[in-house]
């Protein structure tokens, strides 16, 4: 049976600068998983912004359908999804939000230098020969990170990548496709959303070769103040994730990784998660804990500049 845990999550300890492609300190070796400060912050709600014209492409639509958590995913399930490499080496998850750019964590930037840094899509099976038919490899241009990511606490978690050139979203192989950023701000309580990741498939198991995904329920806000974290720990621009007993979650080595949700208005799939920080993983009362994207549409555009962006399906 599989493991009912499937992703990863970096341990990143330390503040990250404005965007920038020079070097910063060495990354800890440490594998904790979260940083217990208890912390109060003041977060400002920015309204979502219109997406740029679209560039003749669609988002959001996988080449499998079916969803079933806690087991192995279907190659092309998952075209958005991004594997990031040091020096060769997996260790954070990302996600294409248009030809030239991948969504991220901050953390997962922390200590790195981008000309050490290896993006590939097409991505399943790491271990196989099967890694290699359709991947899609890049280096990096540029890296932006969150003016005001938080150590402290993991606020404003999100990254984006720029590519040193543009992924053929539309011949490469057909294993590459991009995800839909979200439409504006929405209610998630209820609703089930999927994470997918090659991270440890659970607290002291390994990583895994195949890329695995599971459903994951997607908790009110009040409901997470409620859990076992520190009260002033959960900010407004997080969204938690999990069952009151845990048994889902994401964990150790595949931070940075999209929590998706289908559209309200068609069947594209939404990124509205990035895999940011948890306790242990899937442990009873505390849930993973998400940079929820909707809050950070206006910076998002704006690192993108001109760059067009994928129309979601009707």
């Amino acid at each position: 049976m599989l493991p009912v845990v499937l992703l990863a999550l970096c341990a990143a300890p330390a503040a990250l600068l404005a965007a920038t492609t020079a070097s910063v300190p060495a990354l800890p070796s440490s594998s904790v998983q979260v940083h217990y400060n208890e912390t109060s912050t003041s977060t400002t709600t920015t309204p979502a912004t219109e997406t740029v014209d679209d560039c003749g492409c669609v988002c959001g639509l996988s080449r499998r359908t079916r969803i079933v958590g806690g087991e192995e995913a279907k190659e092309a399930e998952f075209p958005w999804l991004a594997a990031l490499a040091r020096r060769g080496k997996f260790y954070c998850g990302g996600a294409l939000i248009t030809r030239k750019h991948v969504l991220t964590a901050a953390h997962c930037m922390y200590s790195m230098s981008p000309k050490d840094i290896t993006v590939t899509m097409g991505a399943h099976n790491r271990s196989s020969s099967r890694w290699a038919p359709g991947r899609v490899e890049r280096k990096l241009s540029k890296v932006s990170v969150h003016e005001r990511f938080d150590v402290s606490n993991f606020n404003n978690d999100i990254a984006i990548l720029e590519l040193d050139k543009e992924v053929d979203i539309d011949t490469e192989a057909g294993l590459t496709r991009t995800v839909c950023l979200p439409a504006g701000e929405r209610d998630y309580a209820g609703l089930t959303g999927t994470v997918t990741g090659w991270g440890r498939v659970g607290e002291r198991k390994p990583t895994s070769d195949v890329l695995r995904k599971v459903e994951v329920p997607l908790m009110a806000q009040e409901d997470c103040h409620k859990s076992g974290y520190p009260s002033g720990r959960i900010t407004d621009k997080m969204v938690c994730a999990g069952l009151p007993k845990g048994l889902k979650d994401a964990c150790q080595g595949d931070s940075g990784g999209p929590l998706v949700l289908g559209s309200e208005s068609g069947p594209s799939s939404e990124v509205i998660g990035i895999v940011s920080w948890g306790r242990g993983c899937a442990r009873p009362n505390f849930p993973g804990v998400y940079t929820r994207v909707h809050k950070f549409l206006p910076w998002i555009h704006e690192k993108l500049g001109d760059t067009c962006t994928c129309r979601p399906a009707a």
